[in-house]
C-alpha cells in the first residue's frame, strides 16, 4: 500500500483519513522520536546524518502521529517536519514538502539537487514505485563520495587455500580429505587485511544492480569523481559473483560501525535499500522500518545557502565550529547565525511567513534570536528567508524601537505551475534571482 502525505500537515485539508486496519503497522513507530527510530532501525536514514548537527532538535520530534477520528475504524496521519520516504513492511509512506503544490514532489528533488550537488534527470513520475526507487538511487553518488574520501573499506577476511605456497595455518582435516595421497598441495587458511570484503562486495552488487535500471547507468556516470569511485570498487572486488547477492545482503544486515570508516555506515544502509527496492525482502521481519528522510528546516537552510554564498554571505558550520560569532567581549557565548554579511543577518525559516504583513507576527524566539545576532555583529539589517506560495508585492519591514536597524521577511517563491521538472528548475532559477534582488545588497 502506498500513501502520499505532506510535511507538517496537521490542520491542513489534505490530512486524509485511512482505515485503521490498513495502517496498523504504523502504530509502533507513531509518536516515537526520530532519535529513537534511528537507534532501533538501522535501515532508516535521516538527513542531516548527524542528528546533533540539526539546530532545530529534529531528533526530539516524530515522523508522524496517529489521530483518532469520529469513526473508530478510521484514523488520520499527521506528519512532522521531515520529508522523504519511509516504509514499514509493505506499507510505504512518501512525504513531500507542503510548499509543493503538485503531486510530483519537484521541490524536494530540486533542493536535494542543489544541496547535494548532483544532476537530476527529468523524471516521468508515471510509476510511483519507480519514483521512490529513483529518489533513493540518486543519493548513491553522494554517499559513495563521502565514504571513498575515507579510503576503500578494508577489514580482515579469512581465506582458505590449497596449494604449495604455505603461508598460514594448516587445516589438517581439509588437508587429509583433499590431499591424500600427497601431491604437493597443502590445505591451509590465512587471515588477511583485504579490500575485497562484505562491505565492498555490497557496494559492488549495488553498482551492478543499478546498471540494469532506467537511470542507473547515468547516475553511475554522473561526474568524474563518481566514475573513478565506481571503477575503484570494481577493481578492488575481484571475487564478485552476481549469484552471491542474497548471501552478501544477508551478511550486511547488521550495520557495521567502524571508528574510522564512519561514512560507510550510511552508504551500507543505502545500498541495502537500493537492492531491496526490487520487491525482494531480505529483512528478518515484516515490520522492519526502512527509508530516507530529510529534516525540512535543515534542507531549506542548506538550499538557501547555495544561493547566498554566491553573493558573499557567510554560512557558519556549527558541527565543525566554524564561522561562529561571540555575544560577549571575552569571546564567550559563541553562536552560529544562519547567514551574515557586513551589517546584514539572515535566518532561514521553513515556515509559512509569506502571509505576514508585520514582522512582529514572527515567532518571538525567532525574533529574539536574530536581534541578538544583529546586536553582536552591530548589524543594521536583519531578516528571515521563508518559502513563498505567492510572490511578495511588498517586503514586510519593521524598524526596531529607538534604533536605525530593521527586520524584514524575505522569501523565495515556489513554482506551482510547472509542467515538468525541467520547467520547474528553470522557473526556480528565475525566482532565486528575484529573491537576491529583493535583498538590495
Amino acid at each position: 500500500m502506498r500513501i502520499n502525505l505532506t510535511d507538517n500537515n496537521i490542520g491542513q485539508p489534505d490530512t486524509g483519513t485511512y482505515w485503521r486496519q490498513d495502517v496498523a503497522s504504523l502504530f509502533p513507530i507513531a509518536d516515537k522520536t526520530i532519535a529513537e527510530l534511528c537507534r532501533e532501525n538501522e535501515n532508516l536514514l535521516i538527513f542531516p546524518y548527524s542528528i546533533e548537527s540539526s539546530d532545530d532538535r529534529i531528533g526530539e520530534s516524530s515522523v508522524m502521529s496517529i489521530l483518532n477520528t469520529d469513526d473508530p475504524e478510521k484514523v488520520r496521519i499527521s506528519t512532522g517536519n521531515v520529508m522523504g520516504f519511509i516504509g514499514v513492511g509493505n506499507l510505504q509512506i512518501k512525504i513531500k514538502s507542503r510548499f509543493d503544490k503538485g503531486r510530483d514532489d519537484f521541490l524536494l528533488h530540486y533542493m536535494l539537487q542543489k544541496v547535494l550537488s548532483f544532476n537530476l534527470f527529468d523524471l516521468s513520475h508515471n510509476n510511483e514505485q519507480e519514483d521512490v526507487f529513483d529518489f533513493i538511487m540518486f543519493m548513491f553518488p553522494y554517499f559513495l563520495k563521502a565514504a571513498m574520501r575515507q579510503g576503500v573499506y578494508r577489514e580482515y577476511q579469512n581465506y582458505r587455500h590449497n596449494d604449495a605456497n604455505l603461508k598460514g595455518v594448516i587445516d589438517v582435516g581439509r588437508h587429509i580429505a583433499r590431499n591424500i595421497p600427497f601431491v604437493g598441495s597443502i590445505a591451509y587458511s590465512t587471515r588477511e587485511y583485504s579490500h575485497d570484503n562484505n562491505m565492498t562486495e555490497l557496494i559492488r552488487h549495488t553498482i551492478e544492480f543499478m546498471k540494469t535500471k532506467k537511470y542507473g547507468q547515468a547516475v553511475l556516470n554522473i561526474d568524474r569523481e563518481t566514475i573513478e569511485n565506481v571503477n575503484t570498487i570494481v577493481e578492488r572486488t575481484p571475487l564478485y559473483n552476481k549469484n552471491d547477492r542474497s548471501n552478501i545482503v544477508s551478511m550486511n544486515l547488521r550495520i557495521k560501525v567502524h571508528p574510522y570508516y564512519t561514512e560507510y555506515h550510511p552508504l551500507q544502509t543505502l545500498c541495502l535499500q537500493i537492492l531491496r527496492m526490487e520487491e525482494v525482502k531480505y529483512g528478518e521481519s515484516d515490520d522492519e522500518v526502512y527509508g530516507i528522510l530529510f529534516d525540512g528546516a535543515w534542507l531549506w537552510e542548506e538550499f538557501v545557502a547555495t544561493i547566498l554564498k554566491d553573493v558573499g554571505f557567510t554560512h557558519p558550520e556549527n558541527k565543525i565550529h566554524k564561522g561562529g560569532i561571540y555575544l560577549f567581549d571575552d569571546h564567550s557565548g559563541v553562536r552560529y547565525p544562519d547567514f551574515y554579511k557586513d551589517d546584514f543577518v539572515l535566518d532561514a525559516k521553513y515556515k509559512r511567513l509569506g502571509s505576514y504583513e508585520k514582522v512582529s507576527k514572527v515567532d518571538r524566539d525567532d525574533l529574539h534570536q536574530v536581534i541578538a545576532y544583529m546586536n553582536a555583529l552591530h548589524a543594521t539589517r536583519g531578516g528571515f528567508v521563508a518559502p513563498l506560495e505567492e510572490r511578495q508585492e511588498k517586503i514586510p519591514t519593521s524598524r526596531l524601537k529607538d534604533s536605525i536597524s530593521t527586520l524584514s521577511i524575505f522569501g523565495i517563491e515556489i513554482s506551482k505551475t510547472s509542467s515538468s521538472y525541467a520547467d520547474f528548475r528553470e522557473k526556480m532559477k528565475g525566482m532565486e534571482i528575484a529573491f537576491v534582488e529583493s535583498l538590495k545588497i
